[in-house]
């Protein structure tokens, strides 16, 4: 692929976890100077997640900026201060329920996001250390099947690292033609809408905003990053991310998590 020149980037999309932030969950002051300097010479920069909207503004908030963020891996997109909607595309009801019925017949562990909430059968061990990483209480309602009585923003489902590296290809070959499948974290298998992913919602965004792919730079480190690192002129895979990640990126970060992010927008954006 050809890597757009420096002074070109108009429009930088992050990935939160693992990638602007590392495993103690908060953004280096290195990596918040690069991105206000990358502000400040003119590019828009956003988040682009698989997080729900209410777990991505608080970083959006600490970073000052109100660009549309990408949360739900596509399926919502949202400013963060004028709170401005600019769609939001749930996975059917019908379909969401073939696939929560077919993870609850096998004992996983779902949440279910409807209205920018978390909704779990109880509070299990899984449950708890979601809430505890994304800083967002779930609600137990018991039965989720029963529960579920609107189309939801998405799906996800956790299990050990081993068994999502099992079940992964059998998900993506049973449910693929109703729904998008992907990794995120090693134990989260997350599903939303047909062809709604980041890469899908970044191409959308870029549209809507009037900057052409080759000024668009996105930064990831999970297979659920592909997708846009794909679209956007400069894909660019930090150095903590997984294999299939840095294959499909322009460019493999040395740094990890938010000195990956800080590289990137010193090469590829201020062009020093």
């Amino acid at each position: 692929m050809t890597i757009a020149g420096s002074g070109r980037i108009k429009l930088i999309a992050i990935d939160i976890d693992y990638t602007l932030i590392g495993s103690d969950l908060t953004i280096s002051d290195r990596t918040k100077q690069a991105i206000h300097a990358a502000m400040d010479a003119g590019s828009m920069v956003t988040l682009a997640t698989g997080r729900m909207f209410r777990a991505s503004v608080p970083f959006a908030e600490e970073l000052d900026i109100d660009a549309p963020l990408i949360t739900y891996d596509g399926a919502l997109v949202k400013t963060a201060k004028t709170k401005e909607l600019y769609w939001h595309k749930p996975i059917p009801l019908e379909d969401a329920k073939k696939i929560l019925a077919y993870l609850k017949g096998l004992g996983f562990h779902v949440n279910v996001y409807v209205n920018d909430e978390i909704y779990v059968e109880r509070l299990n061990e899984e449950a708890r250390r979601y809430m505890a990483h994304v800083n967002v209480v779930a609600r137990p309602v018991g039965n989720l099947l029963e529960f579920l009585n609107e189309s939801p923003t998405k799906l996800l489902m956790m299990a050990e690292p081993e068994i999502v590296d099992k079940m992964l290809p059998e998900l993506e070959q049973r449910f693929g033609a109703i729904s998008h499948v992907a990794r995120s974290l090693p134990s989260y298998i997350e599903f939303t809408g047909k062809g709604v992913t980041k890469g899908s919602a970044l191409a959308e965004l870029s549209k809507r905003l009037g900057i052409p792919k080759d000024q668009v730079m996105a930064i990831g480190d999970s297979e659920n990053d592909i997708s846009m690192l794909s679209y956007a002129g400069i894909g660019v895979a930090v150095s903590n991310a997984g294999d299939k990640v840095k294959e499909a990126a322009d460019y493999v970060a040395g740094g990890i998590s938010g000195d990956g992010v800080r590289e990137a927008i010193y090469r590829f954006v201020l062009d020093s």
